[in-house]
């Protein structure tokens, strides 16, 4: 879901919002299902793709990392580190916007975006997989 739907969802869901004063948890809470339900479809499009195709793709990130695998991996992280991770390398959010969206300082998102990257791979290293 792009940012558009995501403004469409909030717009037709304004009459439902019952504290107008939690607005801005209501709407990180609807951009984030969206961006798991994107997460949930890429997975199951990717399972698809691998189920039909047995052929080892060219792509050079998944000739290092199945993407699959990595989806399993990214979705066994910390809730946290999981969300910046989307933000910054799926939704290609610059940092200072992660931090506006998650509420927090600019130094945090750095810092959990290296702690999240650290995660990733310890979490790929134990699935076997070697860079």
């Amino acid at each position: 879901m792009r940012q558009s739907q995501i403004w469409l969802a909030v717009v037709r869901g304004l009459p439902r919002l019952r504290e107008p004063d939690r607005f801005a948890p209501w709407l990180f809470t609807i951009a984030r299902r969206s961006v798991t339900d994107r997460l949930r479809g890429e997975y199951a499009r990717e399972q698809e793709t691998l189920a039909a195709d047995d052929v080892a793709t060219e792509d050079p990130a998944e000739a290092m990392v199945d993407r699959a695998a990595l989806m399993n991996v990214l979705s066994e992280l910390p809730v946290l580190e999981r969300e910046i991770l989307v933000l910054f390398y799926l939704e290609d959010l610059p940092v200072e916007e992660c931090a506006y969206i998650c509420r927090i300082p600019a130094g945090t998102v750095k810092s959990r975006l290296s702690r999240a990257r650290r995660l990733l791979r310890e979490h790929l290293k134990e699935k076997g997989y070697r860079p």
